[in-house]
This record gives C-alpha cells, sequence and structure tokens, in this order.
C-alpha cells in the first residue's frame, strides 16, 4: 500500500495580494505559529494563506479551473501532440508514452503537493484553536473552526474526484490519505468509504459551528471572518455587508458540498435535501445575475455599466476565490495580452461550430452571449475577464461552487422527473431561455441528458464538467476516452512526500 508521510514543520504561511481584499490586515510572508495564533485576527490570516495557496496556477488559479480539467471534459479541440495536447488526448494513460506520462507526473505531483500542503496549514489552525478559545470575541471561535474544518472536507474531497475511482468502482478501494493531523507518523491511505466519512463528519461538524455565519443571519461580519466590500454600492445597501463572506468557505459551501460528497456517493436523498437548503435562502443570499449587469468586453457603455459588469455572475458565487493575478493566470490560455498570442501553443479555444453546438445554437441563453469572445478564428472565454473599471467586487471572481449546480443535483435527485424537470428550467429561466420550456412529461432518461447538456453550458472554464462525466462514467465525450481508467490520476509514487508540508 502506497502510504504518504506527512512532515512537520515550522509553520510558515505564505500570505498574498491575492487574498488582501478579503480581509483588512497587514500580511507577512512569514509568521511564527507562536505568534500568529496569538489573536483571532491571526488565525484569521492563517485562513487567508490557505485561501491565497489556493490561487495558485497549479491549483485553481489555473490547472483545476479553464486549463487541465476543462481539456480533459473535451471543451476544446487541441491540434497539439505535445504539453495540452496529451491531456486531450490522455496520452498520460499511454506507458510506452514516456513523455506524456512524465509531463502528466509532475502536474499531478504538484497538484497532490500542494493541496496538502494547505490541509496541514489547516490542521495546524486546529490543533492550536481549542486551546486558544479565549482569544476569540462573540461566536469567531465556533465560525473559523467551523470554516477550517469545513475546507479540510472540502479539499479531501477535490483530491479524492482526482486520485480515486469513481464510487461505484472504488467504493472499498484504498484512495487517498484523510489527513486531520500534523504528525511524524506514515498516514496511510483510506478507502474511498472510510475517506467519505471522514469528510461527511468534518462537513457536519462545520454546518454546526457555522450556524450563526453572517452570511446565513445576514449581518456583518468581524474583521478576522472578512473584510467589508467597499464601493459606492455599499452605502445604497446594494450590497450587503456580509457580501464578502462569499469568498470564504462559510456555511452554505459546507451545505452544498456535502450535496456533492452525497452524490458521488449515490446518496440522493441527502444530496437533495443539502440541495434543497441553499436553494431554500437563495433567493435573499444568491440571486440570480442581472442582465443589466451582462455586457461584452468591447462593448463601448457608460462607465456605470462598465462598473457592475458581471460576467463571472457573482452574485450566483456560493464560494469563490479572489485571484488578483488572475489576468496573468490566463495570459496565453485564454485570454490575448502576450506579444504573439495567435501562435502560443497554450491557447485554448472553441471554434465557432463547437460553441454553438454546447448551446444548441440558441442565441438567446446569456451564457452564449456574454462568456465567449472572438478571437481570429475561435471564441475564447470572456467570464472571468472583468475591466479594470469593474467594482472589486465583481472583480476577479473565479468560483469553485456556484448556485446551479444546487439546481441541478436537485434536478437529479429529484422524486419525480416533473419535479426534476422544474428545477432545471429555474436555471434556463434564468439565462434566458424562457421563450425554450423544456416538456415537464419527458421521460427520466431525457430528463438526465438535459442535466447533461446544462453541465456543459454553465460550467466552461470552472473544471467541473470532467467530475460530472466521471461520476457517471460517460466516456463518449471524447474519442479518446477509452477507459474509465484513464479518470482516475496515479498517486505520487514516493514513500515520503512533502505532500503535507505546511506552507
Amino acid at each position: 500500500m502506497k502510504r504518504l508521510s506527512i512532515i512537520m514543520t515550522t509553520v510558515s504561511v505564505f500570505l498574498c495580494m491575492a487574498c488582501e481584499n478579503w480581509l483588512d490586515v497587514n500580511a507577512s510572508s512569514e509568521l511564527d505559529r507562536s505568534e500568529l495564533f496569538k489573536s483571532e485576527n491571526g488565525y484569521g490570516e492563517a485562513l487567508i494563506g490557505v485561501y491565497a495557496k489556493l490561487c495558485d496556477k497549479s491549483l485553481y488559479g489555473r490547472e483545476l479551473t479553464f486549463d487541465m480539467a476543462d481539456v480533459l471534459a473535451g471543451y476544446y479541440k487541441l491540434t497539439l501532440t505535445t504539453g495540452n495536447g496529451y491531456w486531450y488526448r490522455y496520452s498520460y494513460a499511454d506507458p510506452s508514452n514516456t513523455n506524456a506520462v512524465n509531463w502528466h507526473e509532475n502536474y499531478t505531483e504538484d497538484i497532490w503537493s500542494n493541496m496538502y500542503a494547505q490541509i496541514a496549514n489547516l490542521n495546524s489552525l486546529l490543533e492550536t484553536i481549542d486551546a486558544n478559545k479565549h482569544v476569540f470575541s462573540d461566536d469567531n471561535y465556533n465560525l473559523i473552526k467551523g470554516e477550517a474544518l469545513g475546507l479540510r472536507g472540502f479539499l479531501h474531497f477535490e483530491l479524492l474526484r482526482l486520485f480515486a475511482a469513481a464510487y461505484p468502482l472504488g467504493k472499498d478501494k484504498v484512495s487517498i490519505p484523510y489527513v486531520t493531523h500534523l504528525t511524524h507518523s506514515v498516514t496511510p491511505l483510506f478507502t474511498q468509504e472510510d475517506a467519505i466519512s471522514a469528510m461527511l463528519s468534518d462537513l457536519t461538524n462545520a454546518k454546526t459551528l457555522m450556524a450563526n455565519d453572517p452570511i446565513r443571519l445576514g449581518t456583518t461580519p468581524a474583521s478576522c471572518l472578512a473584510s467589508l466590500p467597499s464601493g459606492e454600492f455599499l452605502a445604497d445597501d446594494k450590497i450587503p455587508t456580509w457580501h464578502n463572506r462569499r469568498f470564504r468557505f462559510n456555511y452554505y459551501a459546507a451545505v452544498a458540498t456535502m450535496a456533492r460528497v452525497f452524490l458521488w456517493k449515490g446518496d440522493r436523498e441527502n444530496a437533495l435535501l443539502c440541495a434543497q437548503e441553499v436553494i431554500r435562502d437563495q433567493e435573499t443570499k444568491f440571486p440570480w445575475v442581472l442582465k443589466e449587469n451582462l455586457i461584452h468586453v468591447g462593448d463601448v457603455n457608460t462607465a456605470n455599466n462598465f462598473r457592475n459588469q458581471d460576467r463571472a455572475f457573482a452574485t450566483e458565487h456560493i464560494f469563490a476565490l479572489n485571484i488578483t493575478d488572475l489576468k496573468d493566470c490566463m495570459d496565453g490560455y485564454i485570454q490575448g495580452g502576450l506579444e504573439d498570442f495567435s501562435t502560443v501553443d497554450t491557447r485554448l479555444g472553441a471554434s465557432s461550430e463547437d460553441r454553438s453546438a454546447v448551446y444548441e445554437e440558441n442565441t438567446a441563453d446569456v451564457r452564449y452571449q456574454y462568456w465567449f469572445e472572438p478571437y481570429m478564428n475561435y471564441f475564447l472565454i470572456a467570464k472571468f475577464y472583468q475591466n479594470a473599471i469593474v467594482a472589486r467586487y465583481f472583480q476577479e471572481r473565479l468560483p469553485l461552487i456556484r448556485l446551479s449546480e444546487m439546481y441541478y443535483i436537485a434536478a437529479e435527485c429529484a422524486v419525480s422527473t416533473s419535479d426534476g424537470v422544474d428545477y432545471l428550467e429555474k436555471v434556463r429561466m434564468n439565462r434566458g431561455l424562457v421563450s425554450f420550456p423544456l416538456n415537464r412529461s419527458m421521460s427520466r432518461e431525457e430528463l438526465l441528458q438535459e442535466i447533461r447538456k446544462e453541465y456543459r453550458k454553465e460550467f466552461w472554464g470552472e473544471g467541473q464538467l470532467w467530475f460530472y462525466y466521471k461520476r457517471n462514467s460517460i466516456t463518449d465525450f471524447s474519442e479518446y476516452m477509452t477507459n474509465t481508467d484513464f479518470f482516475t490520476f496515479k498517486i505520487p509514487d514516493v514513500e515520503e512526500s512533502t505532500a503535507g508540508r505546511e506552507k
């Protein structure tokens, strides 16, 4: 059995500019643990350090969103036979192609080690927080502990979806280490069933602890929980004071992740209950994007309209990252800016035909209208790019969980097909498809096909489609995906790894 050695080191929390918009703190690059955890703001800074590292290009800043994960899902038709072409053709699964295998292992080792590094940082926080309960005011101890527990469960689930087989194929097989302590000893691999039990325990505890989350109560968070949004709209009560809790692992993120985990293991009843809980509070917490806030990158419009530009549908984000170097992350991939972008091998674009096929040639769909910009013979994703004039609370937001997924989960798990259609229609109506209603008398199989279509339309650039395919053992999306084994990344073949090291 492969094992992961979790090595204790001195805490060094990397705080970077990518997260300074979340908290009003003066971030430093290195903080000793004993100093860091002397105050509740210190615990808040430690969490910022975790979020900052999740913005890394090897994780959600690029690979696990619009690059590797979306290339694997077949969003792009690449002619390359190297680099991203390895992902597109699943060449890394061919042991005779040593270049592709080595290339794949370098990327997946980075994902593995960087994820576990942040889990170690969360464990560092969690192992001190009970003894320092006295430094917290109000309910901040419960909220920060809950946030850290929930985020630990979330990151382990992300690793499980990458490095373990789909649940029906790997329920009783070893999957990943579920790391809950800083220790010199080796953490063994858990079976997938045991790992899921551990993450559901973390998420359930997180939900309980965060019962009084400001985003749930509609109250103003303390500085250790999130900074206040700024700008002229705050004075007009158009941006609530709890707004920036969207960009932290909040109460609803814990519930939404539980919905994902339950659905992954085939527990549709509990997945539906979790999705419904988020949906019940949707109107006041995660309102649908306003059509008037959707404009094209090149449109010449009033400064006010530019300021409210919300092509990422930020109001619908349940949990998101604020990536202030997002333009750099996108450069050469889904956005121009390099001296000669036309010759860049990493460019990820969709042909007009492929874009139209995904959206079924329905130009009324706001996703079709506003999420792409033409470049030469391609269409590049424009949903994350925001003009510099745009208000800070709409800029540089990259969602890890968005509202529509809860409706898709509810649709898939609904007791009746007609109820499932109703959930699906709620998203479609808010995507401009009012004149194209679905047949409420469709069969269960037809409903599942419509859900699949919606995943393709909704999650372009967000890395979620490939996990949908994996969960359902769907392989017909790519001529190169010939075996469900290709969905599972190989765990780094090392006995002792820096993967659990605090950073």
